[in-house]
């Protein structure tokens, strides 16, 4: 765009490395494909960009056990029963479609470090750390070293946050450590409206709304991958259903895939069955495989923030559901319905009687675009 260049062309002597801490653990569509879109949003900007390879489970020692398990169970030959076999290959396959991804997608630091003194260490190397985005800054996954803890406070400059999610609209559920983290940030954003809105409580300062970075690349970047990962016995024509949450849709889902005579493709993760009822079952698939199946749907049902927003991009029909209560803590679909206002389609989300307001998206990207900059100088 007109605006990369002109960053460009005022800023050519202020190339920098820039370091980015943000989520991948989880093996997540859209925490791997926003890393990599952060990577490449920073590079256009005539940076380098490394992805710091932080062992996010160092904070959470329990994340570690039942993956150790079953791996054991695995390289044994140690199943329960059929079924858990066919669970532990589906998951054996799967972590290697993400690792395959990393490997050929994310410019990953050499070294992987797991606290905050090896943060503290590596640090050096960059001019700036990028932190975000996805839900780095949810008080349900607390971890100190996503504020910039690491860092003295006075060196704390130095982090830029991009796009953080908080993951709740409750106020109360952060703890004084977790607000007294972002009061000594120097810049500040959010992903969606109802977390600026408590940082803004929290810190007295007013906190910009700006884009997931994968809304930030152009849809032929995005297609150049999927063009490289096509998912093999498709059915001619499909509805792509793609669920995290365990209330699933089903009498919409067989109206809408009757509605466009085709059949029903689910996307089956190891780590959320989801109990779709689907004429096929795609499990050997990663983010480059679930980008292709995204992109050839003949419509998208969901209840996921990042496959919302490929259907958008790939300009596929979709309907978003929900995934939580109103009354839930950890009520996430307040990201679902910034996603929808800034995109002009309210329409497209299950049960609302909203009409499609004008796109807000080009002003959103270009603020988010000039919030990044300015907070890079």
């Amino acid at each position: 765009t007109e605006l990369v260049k002109e960053y460009r062309k005022r800023n050519s002597g202020t190339y920098m490395k820039i370091g980015i801490l943000t989520r991948r653990y989880g093996h997540n569509m859209g925490s791997s494909l926003q890393a990599y879109a952060m990577a490449e949003l920073i590079r256009s900007l005539g940076h380098e960009a490394e992805i710091i390879d932080y062992d996010e489970s160092s904070a959470h020692l329990t994340w570690k056990i039942r993956p150790l398990m079953e791996h054991l169970q695995w390289s044994m030959h140690l199943y329960k029963n059929a079924a858990n076999k066919e669970y532990l290959a589906h998951r054996m396959a799967q972590e290697k479609r993400f690792a395959d991804f990393e490997k050929h997608y994310l410019p990953l630091s050499r070294e992987r470090v797991s606290s905050a003194r090896a943060l503290r260490r590596i640090a050096t190397r960059y001019d700036k750390i990028v932190v975000g985005s996805d839900q780095i800054w949810s008080p349900f996954l607390f971890d100190p070293n996503y504020f910039g803890a690491f860092l003295k406070e006075n060196e704390r400059a130095k982090v830029v946050p991009y796009a953080p999610s908080v993951g709740t609209s409750e106020p109360g559920v952060f703890s004084e450590q977790e607000i007294n983290l972002l009061r000594s940030l120097a810049h500040l954003s959010c992903r969606e409206e109802a977390g600026a809105v408590i940082m803004s409580e929290f810190t007295g300062r007013e906190v910009p709304t700006v884009l997931d970075p994968t809304l930030m690349l152009a849809a032929d970047t995005w297609q150049s991958i999927s063009g490289n990962h096509a998912v093999p016995a498709l059915p001619e024509k499909y509805v792509l259903t793609y669920f995290l949450g365990k209330d699933i849709p089903h009498d919409a889902i067989s109206n809408i895939a009757a509605d466009c005579k085709a059949k029903v493709v689910n996307v089956a993760m190891f780590n959320k069955p989801n109990g779709v009822i689907a004429d096929v079952h795609a499990w050997q698939v990663g983010p480059g495989e679930f980008l292709a199946l995204v992109g050839g749907a003949s419509h998208v049902l969901t209840d996921s923030f990042h496959a919302t927003i490929f259907s958008h991009i790939f300009d596929r029909p979709f309907t978003v559901f929900e995934r939580f209560k109103a009354s839930e803590r950890q009520n996430q679909n307040s990201r679902i319905h910034t996603l929808l206002s800034v995109l002009g389609k309210q329409s497209c989300l299950y049960g609302s009687n909203a009409c499609d307001a004008d796109s807000i998206f080009e002003l959103q990207k270009q603020s988010s675009l000039n919030y990044l900059k300015a907070a890079l100088l």
